[in-house]
């Protein structure tokens, strides 16, 4: 077992779509999930190593929290990431769970112990720069990949809100 303090439950699912705009609006009507805070986002500003590789990407992200767990749903735009190999498998529903924790670097030690590999990695989440996230290769352990999650101090605001208009 793999015991690292401050990490103890999923606090996200996240799933890759489409179109976000139409995901968006099905949770909103069907289960109430909402409202979600949209970005657009990737690899620059963010500093990522996709497959042990520098990379460039772009998605758009939507989250929305629903009881204790942040749903994030992720449209691929371009470049190299899990999502866009997630879409390329042609496989739907959940591509990864993730968990917040204090200290990715401390956090990660013991899934490489147990040679559990790193499939892209990022830093400079948030409007300081400190947020940062590691997708692990739990797939053939867990069924999906597990994402590690330091969140930054200072969240990044939204570029706009659903179902609200424009923050602009």
């Amino acid at each position: 077992m793999v015991s690292v303090p401050g990490q103890d439950a999923i606090g996200q699912i996240a799933l890759v779509v489409k179109d976000i705009d139409v995901a968006m609006e099905s949770y909103w009507q069907t289960a109430g999930i909402g409202p979600w805070s949209i970005y657009t986002t990737g690899a620059p500003p963010l500093h990522c190593v996709y497959h042990g590789q520098p990379a460039n990407y772009r998605i758009k992200l939507a989250t929305a929290t629903s009881g204790s767990i942040q749903m994030e749903l992720i449209e691929y735009i371009s470049g190299d990431t899990i999502h866009r190999d997630f879409l390329a498998s042609e496989r739907k529903g959940v591509e990864h769970v993730g968990i917040f924790v204090p200290d990715l670097e401390e956090a990660i030690r013991p899934y490489l112990r147990r040679g559990v590999a790193i499939l892209q990695q990022a830093d400079g989440l948030g409007a300081k720069g400190d947020g940062r996230y590691a997708y692990l290769d739990t797939e053939m352990i867990l069924g999906t990949i597990l994402e590690l999650i330091q969140s930054s101090s200072k969240p990044v605001p939204p570029e706009r809100i659903y179902p609200q208009k424009s923050l602009a």
